[in-house]
């Protein structure tokens, strides 16, 4: 077992197969690092994967990893072959066998364990495919294999803690994918080119569980999002086409456009005249970005780490939740000394490149998208205009009372359960134990004869609905209830949103005849904001606890009406 002394978060990786995977465990240490990640990774007995998954109360049990990795090679179907039999029949049984055996392995250890499970299709070996003479015979081999490889990308349709990596598609980028004289020498099946591009991938993962996805990406123009000047060459004169160089401008655009569309909250940090940009935006056919796809545009001769701290600001996001892209070295390396929490895209001076340096790493990579998300941009905007009305507003009292706020309050419904998840795993700033939550533990606090439950929140007002933005963990212990978690959103911070739930949750609590409430801040580099809570919502402290008697009802929120479901909650 070996530890990373460096990184401010801390991830538990197990890695199990059924062949040598030393150098997955040296590329994931690797990857971790650059992400700010301190991992501890544990590996267990050549070839003990089927032992350590199956086998309750085992070496891979009692690590309890957040993320367990198992990575399997041909033998584990070429095990099921006749010695010497290689014909299709044969090898369209083992198939078959091979995928009951695994998918009843993978079961027995998801349904105990509560981490994220990562697997990745097996790649068909060419030697194998190429000792097939007959090239209808190999057709048939080629289908039967990617046909096994769909059952285990569809694996998590029932075990929503599976996540399948695609070998061949992330492989990619490798040299080579296998290393025929170190699978003689030592049995290892995947070259170290292979487990590094797999490595990118689980670390992503691994981010997102512990709450490190980006949101937003704050773009340069010039030479970024097209080629040239804009103030030297003029609106007709940037590279922008279809055709070459301008294809590659439009191209790494089409790129950034799909991340908008799944929730990537698009801004603009540009030394530059407003009017000259606007016009290539109305005026370029070859636009694929539009400005009305920035939430914020910040075009003046400012420096641009003074754009992204009011861009912080305003959104009521932390630094450390941006992407900079900027072509011009001496603007990232400024912001990386000024903002060392912005991270900076590694953009060189080839633009056919852009595209994966800005995806590579996958910063934007969440475990789910949910509906919320498609509308994260929208969300973002009413945001916007929530700092102009307050500024509109003679008090802060006027301000609120104008937004006609209406929060909904419910037990957990099936439909919130992804968006319960990622608020578990995305909120940092808002979040008093930063417990984050696998969707198959949210699910399980459905199960009524299950001690816990979740209480979610939505928020509507005039400028639109800003959809489910927090929720309560509770465990139910008889007279007293424990509150293992409060989040929220920050799209709804400083408007007492939280106030008002808190209200709902002890109404809900005196209701069922719950005498006492305790709640426990953990503090970490992020939530400082939320140091007060309880203390602000009287709570007293007792030990490391804070409690609440349910004798004495938590005011209402003047400005807040609610909405309560009916089926689910006794107010």
């Amino acid at each position: 077992m070996r530890k990373w002394k460096q990184g401010r978060v801390h991830a538990k990786i197990a890695i199990v197969g059924n062949h040598t995977t030393d150098g997955l465990e040296h590329a994931l240490t690797f990857d971790a690092a650059k992400r700010e990640i301190n991992v501890e990774v544990l590996t267990t007995g050549y070839g003990q994967w089927a032992v350590q998954m199956l086998q309750s109360g085992s070496e891979l049990d009692e690590f309890n990893g957040d993320l367990t990795v198992c990575t399997l090679d041909e033998s584990v179907i070429y095990q099921h072959l006749q010695t010497n039999d290689w014909s299709v029949e044969t090898i369209d049984k083992a198939l078959r066998t091979a995928i009951v055996e695994i998918n009843h392995i993978i079961k027995t250890f998801a349904y105990r364990n509560k981490g994220a499970i990562v697997l990745h299709t097996i790649p068909l070996p060419l030697a194998d495919l190429k000792s097939i003479i007959g090239y209808r015979e190999k057709q048939i081999v080629a289908s039967l294999w990617k046909k096994f490889n769909c059952h285990l990308l569809e694996l998590h349709t029932t075990l929503p803690n599976v996540i399948t990596l695609d070998f061949d598609v992330l492989t990619q980028g490798a040299a080579q994918t296998r290393d025929e004289r170190m699978r003689h020498f030592g049995s290892m099946s995947y070259s170290v080119g292979a487990w590094h591009c797999l490595s990118t991938e689980i670390v992503s993962i691994v981010a997102a569980q512990k709450g490190l996805t980006k949101k937003v990406l704050a773009l340069d123009l010039d030479q970024t999002l097209w080629g040239g000047v804009i103030g030297d060459d003029g609106e007709k004169g940037i590279a922008l086409s279809d055709t070459f160089p301008g294809n590659q401008y439009k191209t790494f655009q089409k790129y950034i456009y799909r991340l908008h569309v799944q929730g990537v909250l698009l801004t603009i940090a540009s030394k530059n005249d407003w009017n000259n940009v606007k016009n290539v935006f109305i005026e370029n056919e070859h636009m694929i970005l539009k400005e009305e796809d920035f939430i914020q545009i910040f075009c003046h001769w400012n420096p641009k780490t003074d754009s992204l701290r009011k861009m912080a600001n305003q959104l009521n996001l932390g630094l450390d939740s941006f992407v900079f892209a900027d072509d011009n070295p001496f603007e990232r390396q400024l912001m990386k000394e000024e903002l060392p929490d912005v991270t900076v895209l590694p953009i060189g001076k080839d633009p056919s490149h852009y595209v994966m340096e800005l995806l590579d790493i996958g910063w934007f990579h969440t475990i789910a998208l949910t509906n919320e998300d498609r509308k994260r941009s929208q969300k973002y905007k009413q945001l916007v205009k929530h700092e102009e009305l307050k500024e509109a507003s003679t008090s802060i009292e006027e301000y609120l009372e104008q937004l006609q706020m209406v929060l909904r309050w419910s037990r957990l419904e099936e439909h919130h359960i992804s968006r319960v998840t990622q608020l578990s795993q995305r909120t940092n700033q808002f979040n008093l134990t930063t417990e984050r939550l696998t969707e198959a533990e949210v699910t399980r606090t459905m199960d009524m004869s299950v001690a816990e439950s979740i209480y979610t929140f939505g928020l509507e007002d005039r400028f639109g609905d800003n959809g489910l933005v927090g929720y309560f963990h509770i465990s139910e212990e008889g007279k007293h209830w424990r509150i293992r978690n409060v989040v929220m959103s920050c799209r709804v911070f400083k408007r007492q949103v939280e106030a008002q739930a808190l209200h709902l949750l002890i109404e809900q609590a005196r209701a069922k005849g719950v005498q006492t409430i305790s709640g426990t801040y953990r503090q970490t580099s992020k939530n400082g904001l939320v140091a007060s809570f309880y203390e602000e919502h009287a709570f007293y402290r007792q030990g490391d606890e804070w409690m609440y008697s349910c004798k004495d009802p938590l005011p209402k929120v003047p400005w807040i009406k609610q909405q309560l479901s009916d089926e689910r909650v006794n107010v």
